[in-house]
């Protein structure tokens, strides 16, 4: 119970946080241009990840009337390995605060961070089972518990960090068959992975045999 006012309350200070910086920006201006809403959407963001912290899902659109915004502080749970942030898309997913914080620290991510773990995991959760304590998607790797039915998501390290011996592991081809086929080509350039042909048996002369 004291967990849900304290997400209430907090929804509430962002709305209102919000208000004021819209106001602030636009008082009084008639038609706004994409380029000034773009800037103040991503000015916006930032401004609520380092105020309210990075586990903040915060959307926001224009409507004639003025702006809508969609935000969510994420469901959290205080537990023996420390905090659990709750996933907005899978109920039974929660990251640890290292999470995201390695997430946020290895993909440059300020703000909206589970928002974003959200929709790498989409991807990775394909390919669950196929390497236990790991799931896998083109960016990088999640490793995981598996504790009271839920899927607890321990840290990710992104692909720019795995050895050649890791990627091999990783990315065989019962992964990379997962993910959509617009990231598998033959040709290396603008590609996630490129498949490439067996070499051919090389035979050696009869006289050298």
């Amino acid at each position: 119970m004291p967990e849900k006012r304290h997400f209430k309350f907090e929804k509430v200070q962002i709305e209102n946080f919000l208000k004021k910086e819209f106001e602030k920006t636009f008082k009084g201006t008639g038609r706004i241009s994409i380029r000034k809403r773009q800037k103040f959407m991503s000015r916006i963001n930032k401004k609520v990840g380092k105020q309210f912290g990075k586990d903040v899902l915060c959307l926001v659109d224009f409507t004639r009337q003025g702006f809508v915004t969609l935000v969510s502080p994420t469901h959290q749970e205080s537990t023996q390995k420390g905090k659990l942030y709750f996933s907005f898309v899978h109920p039974q997913v929660a990251y640890t605060g290292h999470c995201i914080d390695r997430f946020s620290e290895r993909t440059g991510a300020r703000d909206n961070c589970v928002f974003l773990l959200d929709e790498f995991l989409e991807e990775a959760m394909l390919t669950f089972g196929l390497h236990d304590g790991y799931l896998v998607c083109r960016s990088g790797v999640f490793a995981y518990i598996v504790e009271q039915d839920r899927l607890i998501i321990k840290t990710f390290i992104n692909s720019e960090l795995l050895s050649d011996d890791q990627i091999r592991e990783f990315y065989g081809w019962d992964v990379v068959a997962n993910f959509s086929p617009d990231c598998i080509t033959k040709e290396m350039d603008n590609s996630d992975f490129r498949v490439q042909d067996e070499p051919s048996p090389q035979f050696l002369p009869t006289g050298d045999r």
